[in-house]
């Protein structure tokens, strides 16, 4: 039976708490929300300044805004603007580069020319400088040569001065020999005759040349060409008495060797008297020949032996 009541007390004593707990909590709550209540209606006025601001704040940023899509719009048509500016400018630019680049390939071209006719000019300068150069080395060839003519010419003019003196000798010698003096020769079975009519008495001798009518080769040196032809003479005159032939050779180019020229004699002086002469010379040959006579007029006393 107290156990019972025990446990009655204790949960009367339980829900007491719960209530009084409960009070406590809805105080609590009540007194929380007057204050909140207090509070909020002492800081409305705080709240509508705050919000008056803000509100104000808006506007100006709405302003700002506008003013900014204002600007913004302005900037674009500036932009489209310069952007049309621009791109005719531009135009204008590519027009005056192409109308540049033109120029230029013109100028380019005509570049092109002018170097090639500076590496013409060049070409002929250089030409007319060799030209230059050999008429240089041939001007000094000429007055080198004009030095030796003059030289030569100076030789010359002494040498017709001594051969004037010489000739003027000779003409005075000749002059004080007789004249009229005409010959016929004949030649057969090795003589040579001449019929000389003079018509003054005087001595003369004769130049006698004989001319091979057909090649004559002799050998390859002139000294042994000379020691076979005087060793075995291929003529042999007499005038009076044996004449020595004197030989006159050429060299002969395709077979390299000596030919004989001529073969000339020279006799000795022989009295003619005044009137008709015959004198007879007599040869012997190998050979067939050309025979020139030629009298030559003597200085001095000598009268010949034939």
């Amino acid at each position: 039976m107290t156990m019972q009541e025990n446990k009655n007390y204790k949960t009367k004593r339980g829900a007491v708490n719960v209530w009084l707990v409960a009070f406590v909590a809805i105080l609590v709550a009540s007194l929380l929300s007057w204050f909140m209540l207090n509070d909020l209606a002492t800081s409305k006025t705080i709240f509508n300044s705050e919000i008056n601001k803000i509100t104000n704040s808006l506007e100006h940023i709405n302003d700002a805004d506008s003013s900014a899509v204002s600007f913004t719009s302005y900037q674009d048509n500036l932009i489209n603007n310069l952007s049309d500016n621009t791109q005719s400018q531009f135009g204008s630019v590519n027009n005056a580069i192409n109308d540049a680049n033109t120029q230029i390939s013109q100028t380019q071209t005509n570049l092109a020319v002018v170097n090639t006719q500076v590496n013409n000019l060049q070409t002929q300068a250089n030409a007319l400088q060799t030209q230059t150069g050999s008429l240089q080395a041939q001007t000094s060839t000429l007055a080198t040569q004009s030095t030796q003519l003059n030289t030569q010419l100076t030789t010359v003019s002494q040498t017709a001065s001594s051969t004037q003196t010489a000739l003027a000798k000779l003409t005075a010698s000749v002059a004080s020999l007789p004249s009229g003096l005409q010959i016929t020769p004949s030649v057969s079975s090795g003589a040579i005759t001449l019929s000389i009519n003079s018509s003054v008495a005087q001595t003369v001798a004769f130049d006698i040349e004989f001319r091979p009518t057909t090649d004559m080769p002799q050998l390859a040196t002139m000294d042994a060409s000379l020691a076979a032809l005087y060793t075995a003479p291929p003529v042999v005159l007499t005038a009076g008495a044996p004449v020595r032939g004197d030989y006159t050779l050429y060299w002969n180019t395709p077979d390299s060797l000596y030919h004989l020229g001529t073969i000339n004699f020279l006799t000795m002086g022989t009295s003619l008297v005044s009137g008709l002469n015959t004198k007879t010379i007599s040869y012997v040959t190998s050979g067939s020949y050309q025979i020139l006579i030629t009298p030559e007029y003597m200085t001095g006393t000598s009268t010949g032996s034939w």
